[in-house]
């Protein structure tokens, strides 16, 4: 230990006066160049004076950081540099630390603590000029060396937790700040109450004492006319020493089943390992009614995976779909719902549950499991939810900008998918009425929202145009007004049209399954022959073979409009001139054909016929050519998706995300006739 290292040395101390630097020789072995057996070690000595040994030392004190360095800095004072002159040069540095360096005063006072067994006039020296400098300020009243004032105080309550200073001389210098509890006073006490306090009220013999002067202290924030800054502060030093009594945690107790899921999708889903937890949660016992729905509830409380593994759980919901598909339904069920319901509360608490359900309904859409019309159903609802009559929104006022984020968040995550077709159109027309939106809110939008709405546009319409005032946003919209209502005319009609075949469907299904279930329930059958079945057998036989001899013998007739033409004239298009269009007409006398020139009105049906039909086969050939184009494409990203998959081994995910989606019409959204009063055209 240090004592006995320090017991081993004869050390004798001298007066400051009659201070002398001493030498210390080091000697340095190092191995001789000759050569032979006899090989004679080299010297070299080096004088090191003992007050550039000591100005190091004192030097390196500003590099303390943890307690190692404390007690390798005590173990060297004691055994190089004990001498009385040295003693009094570390107090004399120890004081003089700067006041801006306070992290060094807990290491200083271990540094303290450390030599006081073996050196106990270093902590008395030290506390006697801190407690001199205390009241020095205290009696000098000036309002100025705050900073210092602090560091004095504070190194003062370190060496009162290492015990080097008694407590009963920390509760006096308490006890003097209360008396005059004014001014600097009062943050000086605060620094000694939040550095020592703790340790005093829970020692045994201080508890009582410093529990008074506690209650001293709220009792004189309260006479005492102070500003919220110190208020605060003597709150803070009071509850730090003394907190509030509080009812302990509770862990919530939840049955191992629960348990598990929730480690598996909160803690244990990531992206190289969704087709290991899918396995785990097909294993679960879905038939158990209790275990399915809480397994629907985490899936649903997005919020409380990592943003960034957001499309992990959509990922597994996907595949978990193809043998759960309830489960699915649910969850996305669940989530549209929720974005509605927060909607109508619109707390500010909720707002990053908002977020993260919006996220996921985006990574839904990009893997499969739901439909486009679902993704601006709930686009437009969003910016039209809770509108009234006269354009104002009590629910979503202009300084809130949550449903901006909730749109753009919506959009960043599945609007690169809406770059063709009717897909593109509808985003073309709903990224309008969002920038008419955008004036509702306080102008100009915050600075985090307007680069979000920049980068978000750029993002999936690089070249989309940026209005800067209502006025051109309402021109814009006027001008697509009438191809809107066009639209939304014939998706109505196209709506009815599925609803009664969906009607007649349904009954269908309905009628198949009463049928199912009662032959579920009556006893199996015997079959008993008969001669009524028989007859009617024979009957039905020849009523068959009757109508297809009869089928045979008529005579096959030939559609006047199929005829088949020369090749010379069969790729050739008619020509257009003014109102009129050219045809040439087949005529056939005898065993010849001649062509004779007609023209023919371009409003008059027969042309307008024709041209229709030119047209569709023209459609129907270009449309072939891309089922073609998007089959063949598909197959080689197939194939590529599956190269990847056996390269990557038994950890890849499941459901990738295509980097093409196949793009299917849509209908828009129902809600834009009610929110813009666009009048439906039947």
């Amino acid at each position: 230990t240090i004592e006995e290292e320090f017991k081993k040395l004869d050390i004798e101390e001298e007066d400051d006066e009659d201070e002398e630097e001493e030498e210390i020789v080091v000697t340095e072995t190092t191995q001789s160049t000759s050569g032979g057996k006899d090989e004679v070690p080299a010297t070299s000595t080096i004088t090191i004076s003992n007050k550039a040994m000591m100005e190091a030392f004192i030097s390196k004190l500003s590099t303390i950081s943890n307690r190692d360095f404390v007690n390798d800095a005590a173990q060297e004072f004691c055994l190089k540099l004990n001498t009385k002159s040295n003693r009094k040069k570390l107090v004399r540095a120890l004081y003089g630390v700067s006041r801006n360096r306070l992290d060094l005063l807990p290491f200083h006072a271990r540094l303290v603590r450390t030599l006081a067994p073996i050196l106990p006039d270093i902590p008395v020296d030290l506390f006697t000029l801190l407690k001199k400098e205390f009241l020095y300020h205290l009696r000098k009243k000036d309002q100025n060396n705050l900073e210092t004032k602090v560091k004095n105080i504070r190194f003062i309550g370190e060496l009162t937790k290492f015990e080097t200073c008694e407590k009963a001389e920390a509760l006096w210098f308490l006890r003097v700040l209360l008396e005059q509890f004014t001014h600097h006073n009062i943050e000086i006490a605060c620094n000694l109450v939040e550095c020592c306090g703790r340790y005093l009220f829970r020692s045994s013999d201080t508890h009582l004492k410093t529990n008074n002067l506690l209650d001293q202290m709220m009792r004189k924030k309260v006479v005492h006319n102070l500003d919220s800054r110190q208020i605060t502060m003597v709150e803070n030093a009071y509850y730090y020493c003394n907190p509030p009594d509080r009812v302990a945690y509770v862990k919530k107790q939840r049955p191992p089943m629960h348990e598990y899921i929730r480690k598996l999708l909160i803690k244990d889903l990531n992206k190289n390992n969704i087709e290991k937890i899918l396995r785990q949660f097909r294993k679960l016992p879905w038939d158990d009614e209790t275990v399915a729905m809480y397994a629907v509830k985490c899936l649903c409380r997005v919020w409380n995976v990592k943003f960034n593994n957001v499309f992990c759980v959509a990922s597994l919901l996907a595949g978990l779909a193809q043998f759960q598909e309830r489960i699915g339904i649910l969850v996305v069920d669940n989530v549209v719902e929720a974005i509605r319901i927060n909607m109508e509360i619109n707390q500010p608490h909720f707002n990053q549950r908002r977020i993260a359900e919006a996220k996921l309904l985006g990574e839904l859409y990009n893997y499969r499991m739901v439909e486009s019309n679902i993704i601006f159903n709930t686009l437009y609802l969003i910016i039209s939810f809770g509108t009234l009559p006269d354009g104002s929104n009590p629910i979503d006022v202009p300084s809130d900008m949550i449903r901006i984020r909730i749109v753009l968040t919506i959009l960043e995550t599945c609007g690169q998918y809406f770059e063709k077709g009717s897909l593109k159109k509808k985003c073309d027309i709903f990224l309008l009425f969002f920038q008419k939106y955008l004036f509702t809110k306080v102008q100009p939008l915050p600075i985090d929202v307007e680069y979000s709405v920049q980068d978000t546009m750029e993002g999936i319409r690089p070249h989309i145009t940026m209005y800067s005032n209502v006025a051109e946003v309402d021109q814009a919209i006027a001008e697509i007004s009438p191809q809107l209502k066009h639209m939304l005319g014939s998706q109505e009609q196209d709506e009815e049209e599925e609803e009664d075949e969906d009607t007649e469907t349904e009954e269908v299904v309905e009628e198949e399954e009463d049928e199912e279930q009662d032959l579920k329930l009556e006893k199996k059958l015997e079959v008993v022959k008969c001669e009524e079945d028989d007859e009617f057998i024979a009957e039905l036989e020849k009523t068959m073979s009757s109508e297809l001899t009869g089928r045979k013998l008529d005579s096959m007739r030939v559609n006047s409009s199929d005829l088949a033409l020369p090749m010379n004239r069969l790729f050739k298009d008619q020509k257009i001139e003014g109102d009129k269009m050219k045809f040439s007409v087949l005529l056939k006398k005898g065993s010849k054909q001649q062509f004779k020139q007609m023209d023919i009105p371009i409003d008059s049906e027969f042309a307008s016929n024709l041209f229709d039909k030119q047209q569709a086969v023209r459609r129907e050939k270009e449309e072939l050519k891309r089922l073609v184009l998007s089959q063949e494409q598909r197959q080689e990203e197939e194939e590529l998706l599956a190269e990847q998959q056996e390269n990557r081994g038994p950890g890849a995910g499941v459901n990738l995300r295509p980097s093409e989606r196949r793009q299917r019409p849509r209908k828009a959204p129902q809600l834009t006739t009610d929110m813009f009063n666009f009048s439906s055209a039947k």
